[in-house]
């Protein structure tokens, strides 16, 4: 209790949050009070099953190198060290697979909570004097319910660098002031362990932040500069057992291209600025690039424009922070600034991220004008009231801005109640009246806008997400005796449709789908020309046809009750209400196959033709695609729609801004085994008819489609939807229809499956199996190319081959061989060499700044002992 007593300033915030936390999530009936999640956006799509992904990999103790359950085959250090290096996340070991989601929560809330006493901490210690007050409780929570910590708090793997910048900043500051590098060094270290990507732009910042530091000489500036540099690279260096890995891992995505943006602004200013106002909602995930999460109290408004105000001993002090925030909100507005901070990256959706740095210092200098409110000028308090006030007015004037009544009112009420009760804290009030009700006025606000902010985020509903868990596990269960029963080997299982877009990670399966940010961007670029759906950082199983499922080694696909089934397989069993269907053409990981595959150009090629081209390239035979062209009948009520005689092209005009559709159909003029394809810019979604009867809706653009089996007469129907049309705008879209012949493909199958690589031991990151090579063939494999695996023939390692563009072939000798492979990621070895030196030289310089430390105190006390003689 006494410890709670002294320090009340830490522990007070932290509960504060965590009522509203809870408040929350009994309101929105999240889990364990009901059956939804704050895991919103991504964080369902992607982050709980990869935390699924870890936490078997832990409990079953797999390799935390590789995984075959995500993207055929992926790094998953690459992919930890985006999304899954925090400590807190070991966290969900106390968790079974079914609460998995209530474990996501549960660090969540951990981590807001946190954030509010790391801040809490820094403010105290900040200053020699390491004031307790009462003002901390409000800046701290401040911190903890920003708008960019209720908007972004669902991208879990970035809180860990917002709950330890403040103490990062508190080690820059005893770096600087007191030679001591720990809190420094560790604090930004964990960072960069946690999150690259954040980290990448806490550097940035601490690189300006030390440049407009109030050094106290050029001598200091110097000395100061070698610290920074010296204790920034020991932090590099120790995390460079991940950094490295991680930093050619991302060279190989879709992100790793990197190509400077023009100089250009988003809009208006006031625009991004009136995010600043209370109650305006969160940005969780927006298309327009210059949205940014800055509320944190209506106070640092005021506080902000009193402190242009106010004089102080030393300019350059308020100067240096005034340049800080000046450039961050250009950052905010700017295309290049947001792309540099941003880790030369596009934003993809969630804005600018770098605002917590913006709400960190408004509020240090918030807590400033706080420590020294008695002393400030009521003229000054007056200015800064007016400014304010202006500032809001001057946001309601934007037209884009569109800031409702009661956003405007309620910031004017906050402003004017803080300027009034810090004019009567110049007044002398008593010593702890000012302060209590301030915090109070604080509080309650920053309460109301928490409580407004997290319902206006939402939630996400896990009924149809993860509830079949069980029964897919028993299914997996049944799948695994069958395949060893058979001696199947290595093999690949997939889903007819999917809950949430990694759900074959969410369930352990080896896959084929992946949506994350880590994916390799050349396999995603070969998926698509093969008629997968693709996005920027995503392929799907949506797309594959008989020919895919077999070189991919695709064995097993699992059917739940109202799945659209569009795959030609075989029916095997049902097991708990989830049916078996079994790939009558399966194949293996790696197969024998024509040398004329390693010319084969993927960016020759799209679609059936590229399937067909490289089936033949592999065999000699191909064809399996008979390519139609029907007569299109286009139609529709949202604008117009034409087309000529015989051509898949469609011109859409619509007539109406929001949602719009038009149809393209025609009569089956050849009966056959149909496979179609739809593309057009902007399409949402498609819907498919069968004679007037609706097939299915869904994302569906994009991909090969299995329409199946059609008589003469039959007629089809698509329709592409829109659901951001403009009125007026034209687009262009394209309906291919092609018959699948299945004796032209078991050609291609019955030379692919002669000489199979019999894969004997196999665990993620390792393959050993023999396979026979003819004459004039190399080995095909569905695992993607990545420099990181090593390959041995017969004992001896030899070099292998990218082919199609993103899998790895090997060539070898005629005969039969035992093929060996295993897997570590690139930049590894080096990495640990460098972190293990880093560490030696972190302690020899810790050492070395403490003696310095001690050498300077002595100095100090020195000099004061001979003024004191002087004196006496």
């Amino acid at each position: 209790m006494e410890n709670i007593r002294a320090n009340y300033c830490y522990y007070i915030p932290m509960a504060i949050v965590l009522v509203l936390m809870v408040a929350v999530c009994i309101a929105e009936k999240i889990i364990p009070f009901g059956t939804n999640s704050l895991s919103i956006v991504d964080s369902v799509h992607q982050y709980v099953p990869f935390f699924s992904e870890l936490r078997d990999k832990l409990i079953n103790e797999g390799s935390l190198f590789y995984s075959w359950n995500i993207a055929m085959g992926t790094n998953f250090m690459s992919l930890s060290s985006y999304y899954l290096n925090s400590p807190f996340n070991y966290l969900i070991l106390l968790f079974s697979k079914e609460n998995i989601v209530l474990g996501v929560n549960f660090i969540i809330i951990l981590k807001v909570c946190l954030s509010a006493g790391t801040m809490a901490y820094y403010l105290v210690n900040k200053d020699k004097k390491q004031e307790k007050n009462i003002y901390v409780i409000g800046i701290a929570i401040a911190y903890a319910l920003s708008n960019y910590v209720i908007g972004y708090s669902w991208n879990m793997m970035w809180m860990d660098c917002i709950l330890m910048f403040p103490l990062l900043m508190l080690g820059f500051k005893r770096l600087m002031e007191d030679r001591d590098p720990k809190l420094y060094v560790m604090a930004l270290f964990y960072c960069l362990y946690c999150n690259y990507y954040i980290g990448f732009m806490i550097c940035i910042f601490l690189v300006l932040w030390f440049f407009v530091y109030s050094h106290p000489g050029i001598k200091a500036f110097f000395l100061n500069g070698i610290r920074f540099a010296i204790s920034s690279l020991l932090a590099g260096g120790l995390s460079a057992f991940m950094l490295i890995p991680a930093y050619l891992g991302i060279m190989s995505t879709a992100a790793g291209d990197m190509k400077l943006p023009p100089w250009e602004w988003y809009g208006d200013i006031f625009d991004i600025l009136k995010q600043q106002l209370f109650l305006t909602a969160p940005i969780t995930n927006q298309t327009f690039d210059g949205g940014a999460n800055l509320y944190c109290g209506m106070f640092v408004i005021f506080a902000f424009f009193l402190y242009l105000f106010r004089m102080y001993k030393n300019p350059w002090e308020k100067l240096r922070k005034i340049i800080i925030i000046v450039l961050l909100i250009m950052s905010c507005n700017n295309t290049l600034l947001n792309y540099i901070w941003h880790g030369f990256h596009d934003q993809y959706g969630i804005p600018n991220r770098f605002t917590f740095l913006y709400v960190f210092i408004l509020l240090e200098i918030a807590y400033e004008i706080l420590e020294d409110i008695k002393d400030t000028k009521p003229f000054q308090i007056a200015f800064a009231g007016v400014y304010s006030v202006m500032y809001v007015l001057l946001c309601k004037t934007v037209e884009k801005a569109n800031i409702p009544t009661y956003v405007v009112i309620s910031s004017l009420v906050f402003l004017v109640a803080y300027a009034v009760w810090c004019y009567m804290g110049t007044k002398k009030l008593k010593t702890n009246t000012f302060p209590v009700v301030f915090t109070v006025i604080c509080c309650l606000e920053l309460v109301i806008n928490g409580a407004a902010g997290f319902l206006e985020n939402g939630y996400v509903r896990l009924e149809g997400k993860f509830g079949e868990t069980a029964q897919i596990e028993a299914a997996y269960e049944e799948i695994k005796t069958m395949a060893q029963e058979e001696d199947a080997g290595f093999y690949r299982v997939e889903l007819m449709d999917s809950t949430v877009l990694d759900e074959v990670t969410w369930h352990n399966l080896p896959s084929v789908a992946t949506f994350c940010s880590t994916v390799l961007g050349d396999m995603v670029t070969t998926m698509g020309r093969l008629g997968f759906y693709t996005g920027a950082n995503e392929f799907l199983y949506l797309g594959a046809t008989p020919f895919t499922n077999s070189i991919f080694n695709v064995k097993y696909v699992l059917y739940r009750e109202g799945d659209y089934n569009n795959f030609d397989l075989d029916y095997v069993t049902t097991v708990d209400d989830i049916g078996i269907y079994e790939n009558p053409y399966p194949l293996a990981l790696g197969f024998a196959v024509d040398s004329d595959v390693l010319r084969w150009d993927r960016d020759t090629w799209r679609y059936e033709d590229a399937q067909e081209n490289l089936a033949f390239s592999m065999t000699g035979y191909g064809s399996f695609f008979y390519t139609l062209k029907p007569d299109l009948i286009v139609s529709t009520d949202s604008g117009s729609a034409t087309t000529e005689e015989r051509s898949s092209k469609v011109t859409f005009t619509s007539s109406q801004s929001g949602d719009s559709s038009f149809m393209a159909s025609f009569f089956v003029e050849e009966a056959g085994d149909y496979y179609l394809n739809c593309r057009g810019s902007g399409v949402n979604k498609i819907r498919f008819y069968l004679n007037g009867e609706e097939l299915t809706y869904d994302r569906w653009q994009s991909q090969i489609f299995h329409l199946g089996e059609v008589q003469v007469g039959d007629y089809v129907s698509v329709e592409y939807c829109y659901n951001r049309a403009k009125a007026g705008e034209t687009k262009t879209a394209t309906l291919k229809a092609s018959i699948y012949r299945e004796d032209r493909f078991l050609e291609v199958y019955d030379v692919l499956k002669q000489n199979l690589w019999d894969v004997e031991e196999y665990e993620a990151g390792y393959l050993k199996g023999t396979i026979n090579i003819p004459e004039g063939q190399v080995m095909f494999t569905s695992i993607p190319y990545d420099e990181g695996w090593t390959v041995k023939v017969d004992g001896e390692k030899i070099e292998y081959q990218k082919v199609c563009g993103s899998f790895i072939a090997v060539e070898m000798e005629t005969g039969e061989h035992e093929v060996e492979m295993y897997y570590t990621p690139r930049g590894l070895k080096p990495g640990i060499i460098i972190s293990a030196v880093c560490l030696v030289l972190f302690l020899v310089f810790s050492k070395f700044c403490s003696r310095q430390k001690v050498e300077k105190t002595t100095e100090k006390n020195s000099d004061n002992d001979i003024d004191r003689n002087v004196n006496v």
